[in-house]
């Protein structure tokens, strides 16, 4: 999330959250969010964090067997859509407890479905809406590709810090990184390949982890991003936030046990890293390497010159 200098408060709590989600019950999942919302308000949170698809939890069943068309429009029925009462919902929440949050969540569009993320303000309106870019391997049996729109990721939002594609993210000014994964057991990926993916970053930011198991940890130092990382998930794992150099900041749950992890992150401490390396600033080489982007939201029907 990006905000001016002198807009930004020196600390922010956040909280990561590790629960188990609502499978095939899209308003017994709003219901749950909406209690860890204002459990998190109660405590003094000002960004609450959700781990990927969230509502209505992760299809691992994609990765076990053939496609199943029953369960898949099971699972469309009980997906969010970005303008149906179950958002506007959690917008309510949001906005009455003066917390913003971001959110994974399966994307009933016009019954496709999309992998987003989106950041709802303490205002309680949608802030931004990434959708996944390319869905990994079996996951695009069920989810479509996101459109050049989703690469505009990093959103203001007053009382916060700023919340290829990650060079792309960090030339946005990111202060917090929510890492979002999904509940990552047997079935849908490996651990420790998630907690390298998450961690060994260079943008200045600070981490919201979501998924990672106990062995991932082994992983803390390979962090060279300077930023605070917050990572929500499911039970199973383990989550939790991460210092700009790598540090853990907050203590394990057990992994059978649900909660929220809060830590108050302390934007001075990006600053320190980023003396050391900045790959956008004074490490980047713009007259050598460069990234070019296409923000346009490419619909499906438009003029042919567009």
């Amino acid at each position: 999330m990006t905000l001016t200098e002198e807009a930004v408060k020196s600390t922010v709590r956040v909280a990561a959250v590790q629960a188990e989600g609502v499978y095939f019950d899209l308003n017994g999942a709003v219901d749950k969010t909406c209690r860890l919302i204002e459990e998190a308000a109660r405590k003094g949170v000002d960004l609450i964090a959700f781990l990927e698809v969230w509502i209505p939890m992760y299809p691992g069943w994609i990765w076990q067997r053939l496609i199943d068309f029953g369960k898949v429009g099971e699972y469309m029925k009980h997906s969010l859509r970005r303008d149906g009462p179950e958002m506007a919902k959690i917008q309510n929440c949001a906005a009455t407890h003066r917390i913003a949050i971001s959110l994974g969540y399966s994307e009933n569009h016009n019954n496709s479905l999309y992998l987003p993320q989106s950041v709802i303000g303490k205002d309680g309106e949608i802030k931004m809406l990434r959708r996944k870019s390319k869905p990994t391997h079996a996951e695009r049996t069920i989810y479509g590709d996101g459109s050049g729109a989703s690469l505009l990721n990093v959103v203001d939002e007053p009382g916060l810090g700023k919340p290829l594609l990650r060079y792309h993210t960090y030339s946005q000014g990111e202060q917090i990184h929510v890492a979002a994964w999904p509940p990552m057991n047997y079935y849908n990926s490996v651990p420790e390949g998630s907690a390298l993916w998450s961690q060994c970053r260079e943008g200045g930011a600070q981490l919201v982890d979501h998924a990672r198991d106990r062995g991932q940890l082994l992983w803390d130092r390979c962090d060279e991003a300077g930023e605070w990382e917050v990572i929500p998930h499911s039970r199973r794992r383990v989550c939790g936030h991460q210092r700009p150099d790598g540090r853990k900041l907050t203590e394990d749950l057990d992994e059978t046990e649900e909660g929220l992890l809060i830590a108050d992150l302390d934007f001075a401490e990006i600053q320190k890293v980023k003396a050391i390396l900045d790959v956008h600033g004074h490490y980047s080489r713009p007259d050598l390497l460069w990234l070019g982007v296409d923000y346009c939201e490419k619909k499906q029907v438009r003029p042919a010159h567009d």
